[in-house]
């Protein structure tokens, strides 16, 4: 099962990715963790990807493609992934789908993680992140424990700062540029059929469920109807056509007798097959031994009378 997860910032992905992960033992492929990893390992396409964000630009398509290639191909995927964070543009959706063609592996879902824009912003506004274990928490949904027991060493409490990226202002705007950028990756799943929406709002078990009624329902669309088998090779029919022409012709001279009954008020007897001269010398033969025995009958009795008469 390979599936696409999306989903504003804050949308509860990467949550419910890891939900599948356990269920489906597949792996979660999120573009920004590989790219990370390929940095740190000084592969080649880290060194690409350095070189990239070392002149000041964004990482090309082209190079996140490789990546993913590169990803998808390892034991662990074969059965299936969750890729997380690609694609974000219409054009990285068409070649994302190029790319899946080519290996033989399409994507067999997208789903929309669909949340509110005021529950959004709630939500990653609310985020917090403590200075001393780095842990993250939610002031709404997920608060720290107090006294705190299990911070740094030494501390009761933690001491919890809020990043710039998730002040409201800011949140805003990355929902703005998320809302421009995707929809029209949306509308161009949405045309291929593969696109599923579920709500993720509510409590994450419901969530959960919903993802799984979804993803399942894609499942099953990916198998053939029925559980049709493959096709059967045919069977020759070279020894069976004579057969039946000459069904065919039976059933023809019988249909004429019958309208030749119907039209003259009498039956005309259907011409049966020749017998083989082996089966009439066969039948023959019971007559001439008859015959013989008779005749020999007869002239045993002319002798008796012939006797008889001399006497």
């Amino acid at each position: 099962m390979r599936i696409v997860l999306m989903g504003a910032p804050g949308s509860g992905k990467g949550t419910q990715a890891q939900r599948l992960v356990t269920r489906f033992h597949i792996p979660q492929i999120s573009t920004g963790d590989i790219l990370r990893q390929h940095r740190k390992e000084g592969t080649e396409l880290g060194k690409r990807a350095d070189a990239i964000m070392a002149a000041g630009k964004l990482v090309d398509d082209a190079t996140m493609l490789d990546i993913i290639r590169d990803r998808v191909a390892r034991p662990d995927a074969q059965s299936g992934f969750i890729l997380d964070g690609f694609p974000r543009t219409q054009p990285q959706a068409e070649a994302l789908t190029t790319l899946m063609k080519d290996l033989g592996t399409p994507i067999d879902a997208v789903v929309l993680f669909e949340v509110g824009a005021d529950e959004l912003v709630r939500r990653i506004s609310g985020r917090r992140t403590c200075s001393l274990c780095n842990k993250v928490f939610n002031i709404f949904s997920a608060p720290p424990a107090s006294p705190a027991t299990d911070c740094a060493p030494g501390s009761s409490e933690h001491q919890l700062f809020q990043r710039k990226d998730d002040e409201e202002a800011t949140v805003k705007e990355r929902l703005r540029v998320y809302e421009e950028n995707t929809r029209p990756v949306l509308s161009y799943y949405s045309d291929a059929g593969l696109l599923r929406t579920v709500s993720a709002e509510g409590a994450p078990e419901q969530i959960t469920q919903r993802l799984l009624e979804a993803v399942g329902s894609a499942a099953a669309a990916a198998k053939p109807p029925g559980g049709a088998k493959p096709a059967q090779p045919a069977k020759s029919t070279r020894r069976a056509a004579p057969r039946k022409r000459a069904a065919r012709a039976a059933a023809k001279r019988r249909g004429a007798a019958k309208t030749r009954a119907r039209t003259t008020g009498r039956r005309t007897p259907i011409r049966k097959k020749a017998k083989s001269k082996a089966a009439a010398r066969r039948r023959a033969r019971p007559s001439a031994a008859a015959a013989r025995k008779g005749a020999g009958k007869s002239r045993a009795a002319q002798r008796r009378r012939s006797r008889k008469s001399k006497r």
